[in-house]
């Protein structure tokens, strides 16, 4: 799979999306990039530490359908809850749930999955159509339901 990224992506020093997919690790970079592309932004919170996240990715993700409608329509955000990386201070934020500075990462966007979305889970799927139409997704393993979620954003 190949789509075409906007620029580099940030943090893809260390980290990368699976079956070769491309993608941003960064809400405001992919929101951009897919603004950019007129294409709708596919936002999946996932965690290193996820089991369920691995399992779907290993098993509803790596379907040849699914890969290639990620790979050729979307522009991908995988945003990770867990991750410890700190952030440079210009990226820091003031969480308006509990006025405390977010100065990682995970830190970062669990705040905003939590304050935009209203839980925690993952994995945690959120299609943004360029119109700002938004489609959400708990965790699925079933390939047919994920593969309709999908086709909502086009």
């Amino acid at each position: 799979p190949d789509s075409e990224l906007c620029g580099p992506a940030k943090f893809s020093d260390k980290l990368h999306l699976p079956h070769g997919l491309q993608g941003y690790f960064d809400f405001e970079q992919g929101m951009a990039c897919a603004k950019e592309q007129e294409k709708p932004a596919f936002v999946v919170f996932k965690g290193h530490a996820c089991a369920n996240c691995k399992k779907m990715e290993n098993s509803v993700w790596a379907d040849p359908e699914v890969l290639e409608t990620l790979a050729e329509n979307y522009v991908i955000i995988a945003l990770y809850t867990d991750d410890r990386t700190t952030l440079d201070e210009k990226d820091w934020i003031t969480s308006s749930m509990d006025g405390k500075i977010k100065k990682t990462m995970g830190k970062k966007n669990l705040d905003l999955e939590i304050s935009k979305y209203n839980t925690n889970s993952i994995p945690y799927h959120v299609i943004i159509k360029p119109d700002g139409t938004e489609y959400k997704l708990n965790v699925t393993f079933n390939t047919n339901e994920f593969k309709s979620f999908l086709a909502q954003g086009l």
